[in-house]
């Protein structure tokens, strides 16, 4: 029982994270537009960061629920 609620509370954190991330990701992309240059290059790797950051806990998500 201990147990359950534990990964529900952890798989709940985990959940909320992924979102916040995907918040950040959306608010960024933003303003990507009026940047050129080295700025955009930037942000890019920064864009590309967040999201491959948000695709590994999606996969950690799923194992978790298996």
């Amino acid at each position: 029982m201990i147990l359950k609620r534990r990964k529900n509370k952890h798989v709940s954190k985990i959940k909320n994270h992924i979102f916040t991330l995907h918040m950040r990701l959306t608010r960024e992309t933003k303003d990507i537009d009026e940047l050129k240059g080295k700025e955009l290059n930037k942000k890019v790797k920064e864009l590309q960061s967040i999201s491959s950051r948000m695709k590994e806990y999606q996969k950690y998500l799923k194992l978790v629920l298996l």
